[in-house]
């Protein structure tokens, strides 16, 4: 397609909530400008799971520093916002309003915050980091916990759960959701109300991915002749195929790994410790787990990186350093996040966006909901809205149906192509060729439609001969036919 057609999304969106916004209660204006301000951000990224499933030292290793506390403190008690910006800094906002400055100390969060977890709202940390200059993570407390206030915190953030006051929907576009060797039906629950969030007109699982986030734990352990990453890839395609409807993906990660790698934890001295245990066998050497000498690089590079990245410690420090990056999948997970998430941040935002003014507009009480409702559903219907249509589409068809040929053709219309790329035409291709083509593709999708076994498969065709009908429009109105 031409470009612009998700920046034509939010100019709509925004004229939506012009229109609605007064037609709310006062009480939940404020609510809704908030969720249009973060229209104009980055996409926001939540990182949840269960406690102790690697949030943290994920975190660390996405943003490159060793910035996240990765034991029990109070820090990991509360939701904690990482923006980009300069210089680094950090302040408590707090459940009265107010805020406060926490001290950076050697340049990673403290345990401890000096202030009861319950009066906090959210930790926000501003780092010059460059992977934050294109999203916001937001890391969580865990879930499935003895402390109830931290479930609650997480599903405040991500879901908007809580009282009028709270957001009509959560804050966060997309997720990682960090799993272990199955998913517990809680890890399904939460994911269901993460694409309900927003009622009727909710993201998709294509927002949501799946990490194994201690992947180099995977197999049975030091007398198994595996490579727990070859293990753990075999699971992540396992749980991929099985929840397909609400994970766009699984991928393995060490965060450890990844985190060694990436926060200047190897030294040559580091190395050099590792290297001399070369010679030593495998068995020997898991036996001498709890050796006290050893503990530092076992909790640093875990057993199979003490193991495994012996022989490359020889190499020196940038030797093991390559390695633990190239093995420790982190590549693999921002590879998606670059092809996936952050091209579509602005369909992502818009569709959350949209359902949090739905939500609202949908509240017993509203001054003039009828009337709002009713503004909601035409925007729905704008073809200019229509790109949004698509985004859901391809999800359904890609859990649903992930053979049909029909969900290549939707994603090249929400990756916004060139429409001769989009077309497979020459680049001489005039506008009238353009719209012929355009045309020829519509008819073939509704004959698809018509013809589908799969429910998702009749509605992508259907949602696919609108694109290409819209497509020929624009093309031949572009050239003033």
């Amino acid at each position: 397609m031409t470009k612009g057609r998700p920046a034509a999304v939010l100019e709509r969106l925004h004229r939506l909530y012009d229109e609605v916004i007064p037609l709310l209660p006062e009480a939940e204006r404020s609510v809704a400008e908030q969720a249009r301000s973060s229209l104009g951000e980055p996409l926001r990224l939540a990182v949840v799971g269960r406690v102790s499933s690697g949030k943290s030292t994920l975190v660390n290793a996405l943003v490159r520093r060793r910035i996240a506390p990765t034991s029990a403190g109070e820090c990991t008690r509360v939701v904690t916002w990482y923006r980009f910006g300069a210089p680094d800094r950090a302040e408590l906002h707090l459940t009265d309003g107010t805020t406060r400055p926490v001290r950076l100390v050697d340049g990673g969060l403290p345990e401890e915050l000096g202030v009861s977890a319950e009066k906090v709202d959210r930790l926000v940390v501003h780092l010059s980091s460059a992977p934050l200059r294109r999203l916001t993570l937001i890391d969580t407390p865990g879930l499935d916990t003895l402390t109830a206030r931290n479930e609650a915190a997480t599903r405040r953030a991500i879901l908007g759960e809580g009282d009028a006051s709270q957001r009509a929907a959560g804050e966060a576009d997309a997720l990682l959701y960090l799993i272990g060797d199955a998913a517990r039906r809680s890890d399904v629950d939460f994911l269901a109300d993460f694409h309900a969030s927003s009622g009727s007109l909710s993201a998709t699982a294509l927002n949501a991915v799946g990490i194994l986030a201690q992947a180099d734990r995977f197999g049975s352990g030091p007398f198994d002749p595996r490579n727990p990453f070859d293990v753990a890839r075999d699971v992540a395609a396992g749980l991929a195929d099985t929840h397909r409807a609400e994970l766009a993906a699984v991928i393995p990660v060490s965060g450890l790994l990844a985190e060694t790698a990436r926060t200047g934890r190897i030294s040559e001295s580091l190395a050099r410790r590792v290297a001399d245990l070369a010679g030593e066998e495998s068995v020997a050497l898991s036996l001498r787990r709890q050796d006290p000498d050893l503990q530092d690089l076992y909790r640093i590079f875990g057993p199979y990186g003490v193991s495994a990245g012996r022989e490359q410690a020889v190499g020196g420090a940038a030797r093991l350093k390559s390695w633990c990056e190239s093995v420790c999948g982190i590549e693999d997970l921002e590879r998606l996040a670059r092809s996936q998430l952050v091209p579509r941040a602005d369909l992502l935002k818009a569709i959350r966006a949209l359902g949090a003014l739905g939500a609202l507009a949908a509240r017993p009480g509203a001054d003039r909901r009828e009337q709002a409702l009713a503004l909601v559903e035409a925007a729905v219907l704008d073809p200019a809205m229509h790109p949004l249509e698509e985004l859901r589409a391809l999800h359904a068809v890609t859990s649903q149906a992930p053979t049909s040929p029909l969900g290549g053709q939707l994603a090249g219309f929400v990756d916004d192509p060139e429409p001769r790329t989009l077309l497979g035409l020459d680049v001489t291709a005039d506008a009238g060729e353009l719209a012929t083509a355009a045309r020829r593709r519509s008819a073939e999708a509704t004959r698809v439609a018509a013809l589908a076994v799969s429910p998702a498969e009749a509605v992508a065709g259907r949602v696919l001969a609108r694109s290409y009908q819209l497509l020929a429009r624009r093309v031949l109105a572009e050239e003033g036919r």
